[in-house]
């Protein structure tokens, strides 16, 4: 493997045996994962409920920033659960994007170049900052497609073990409101996610 440190954000941006020769390669890459038949059937079979209710768990922790959410998206949402546990906890209007798609919940999408107008979401959660290939443009669209007032709540991994598909490792916890400079940070705190696996939330609005 080779790292590229990005000096800008403190990030590693870390490739996979050899340097993409161009985006659709990493595109390639990360739907090697998503396409995967048996992590697909582990998603949609015994792990569905389980992600469900831990999302539900997570975002009812921070019910107050949600509760009055008329719109939402969720990025990277691979089969949806995240969607599903938005949708219980009223917000009716969401959907999942993720380079697979996977009806009902989740279309695909690009969270590099996101298909919807400007301030389009008063709400947005995300969990994979750390497939990312290009985290600033990843940050600018979220931003990008949110209203005034709106709300983004994001689920990183910290200092633990990460699988291949990694495209991003956060170096110091700290430089991620530097990367959302376009949001105002309301909150951070270390979360449990079970076998979601992330262990650090912040919550950002845009003023």
């Amino acid at each position: 493997m080779t790292y590229i440190k990005n000096k800008k954000y403190n990030f590693i941006i870390m490739k996979k045996t050899h340097l993409y020769e161009n985006y659709d390669d990493y595109i390639k890459f990360q739907l090697k994962k998503t396409s995967d038949k048996s992590k697909q059937k582990k998603w949609l079979g015994p792990e569905w409920q389980v992600k469900i209710d831990i999302f539900k768990n997570l975002f009812n922790n921070n019910i107050n920033y949600i509760k009055n959410k008329k719109n939402a998206i969720c990025l990277g949402s691979r089969t949806g659960q995240e969607v599903v546990a938005l949708k219980d906890l009223g917000i009716t209007d969401v959907i999942g994007i993720d380079l697979h798609e996977f009806e009902p919940y989740t279309i695909k999408g690009d969270i590099h170049n996101l298909d919807f107008d400007l301030n389009h979401f008063d709400f947005a959660f995300t969990n994979i900052l750390d497939h990312s290939l290009y985290p600033e443009k990843f940050a600018s669209e979220v931003t990008r497609v949110l209203k005034k007032n709106g709300i983004f709540i994001l689920h990183v991994q910290y200092a633990i073990n990460q699988d291949k598909y990694t495209e991003v490792i956060i170096e110091n916890i700290n430089q991620v409101e530097v990367l959302f400079k376009g949001l105002k940070l309301i909150k951070k705190n270390k979360i449990e996610s079970g076998i979601i696996a992330m262990n650090y939330e912040f919550i950002f609005v845009k003023e």
